[in-house]
């Protein structure tokens, strides 16, 4: 069979299209492929519970079900928590309005001291830029509310989609393995296998990781005195799914609630403290002990997919794009063209070696 083999310039071109075309897709259809990359992973998370109540003669539908009700269970914990602590902050915005109220005060004498405008001019400006928010409150009620009616369609796809994920479960390895030659069969099935492995044990030790920092955040910020110290401390334990950055976007609101309600700078400083001790904590024995997943992503390509991640799906993309690359490397370390994008993402000590096991075979 003669090949077309085409100029580098016209391959470069066609990658880069092909590029576009994948962003557009998968900006175009977030709506779907979000919720459903969400039950695909909870499937592959699940998936032991199912063949263990399988093998205790559980009907197929039946042992979906049940792994589907103890979800639910957990998420509604999770948001009867949530909601509690949403409440319990609430209720201390008064106060909190109160004390930001007299820290504008400072800064505005301070900004008039240090530049000389006065604080009627400042109490000006801030007067216009409320109006124009004002302004545009209808708008974003009308969007938080869109989006809450988009949270509720996105949860019922992730649910139906979880049910048929695992109903069908065997049909779609069977697609894949069919995609292939007969001799490429047992290869690939190690490969599926491993993916749904390190998948599943990417998200156990997430939530693992979670509820310890969770512990860790509020029992400091209980120590200091920080009001909505487990509200905050949870928050911050969430965020914390997003490398290197979401732990500091959740430390940022306990320390500005320490400055404001604290009359010494010392307790921002020693907010700041337990977040940067956790973290060391969390760094060095928490996740490369619990997470234990045999597929190491560098720091590089974690940083570089979080900002494309963020790009294309938002905070969703951040996310779901690290388990997604994680399974890229499995794929990309058992097929033969693919393995130096593998090396390149990952954190090897030793370079691939010049015969791995491999799905495709070398080009004819």
């Amino acid at each position: 069979m003669n090949h077309i083999k085409l100029p580098k310039i016209a391959l470069f071109v066609l990658v880069m299209l092909f590029v576009v075309l994948l962003y557009i897709i998968l900006k175009t259809l977030s709506f779907y492929l979000v919720p459903t990359t969400f039950a695909a992973l909870l499937a592959m998370l699940m998936l032991p519970m199912n063949r263990l109540l399988e093998k205790w003669r559980f009907p197929r539908i039946l042992a979906i079900i049940t792994s589907l009700l103890v979800i639910l269970v957990i998420i509604g914990g999770i948001i009867t928590v949530v909601t509690t602590q949403v409440v319990s902050f609430a209720k201390d915005l008064p106060a909190i309005q109160d004390q930001l109220r007299i820290r504008i005060e400072e800064l505005q004498s301070f900004i008039e001291r240090l530049s000389g405008v006065t604080v009627e001019n400042q109490l000006t400006f801030i007067d216009k830029e409320l109006a124009t928010f004002l302004s545009s409150a209808d708008k974003w009620a009308t969007g938080i509310l869109l989006s809450t009616g988009g949270t509720l369609a996105a949860f019922g796809i992730m649910i139906l989609h979880f049910v048929l994920f695992l109903l069908y479960r065997d049909r779609i390895k069977g697609f894949f393995l069919g995609m292939l030659k007969r001799g490429q069969h047992e290869q690939a099935s190690i490969v599926i296998e491993e993916v749904t492995k390190v998948t599943r044990q990417y998200l156990t030790g997430v939530m693992i990781v979670m509820a310890i920092m969770s512990v860790l955040n509020s029992a400091g910020l209980l120590i200091l005195g920080i009001q909505n110290a487990i509200f905050f401390g949870v928050l911050a334990a969430v965020l914390n799914i997003i490398p290197y950055i979401g732990v500091w976007i959740g430390a940022g609101l306990p320390i500005l609630m320490a400055f404001l309600l604290k009359d010494s700078l010392l307790y921002p400083l020693g907010v700041l403290g337990i977040f940067l001790f956790n973290q060391f904590i969390d760094n060095n024995f928490l996740t490369p002990r619990i997470t234990g997943s045999q597929v190491k992503i560098n720091a590089l390509a974690t940083i570089g997919v979080i900002l494309i991640g963020n790009m294309v799906w938002g905070v969703a993309g951040m996310i779901l794009f690290i388990p997604l690359l994680g399974i890229a490397k499995i794929i990309f370390d058992n097929v033969t063209d693919l393995k130096p994008f593998g090396y390149l993402i990952g954190e090897d000590e030793s370079k691939p070696a010049v015969t791995p096991k491999k799905i495709v075979e070398d080009k004819e």
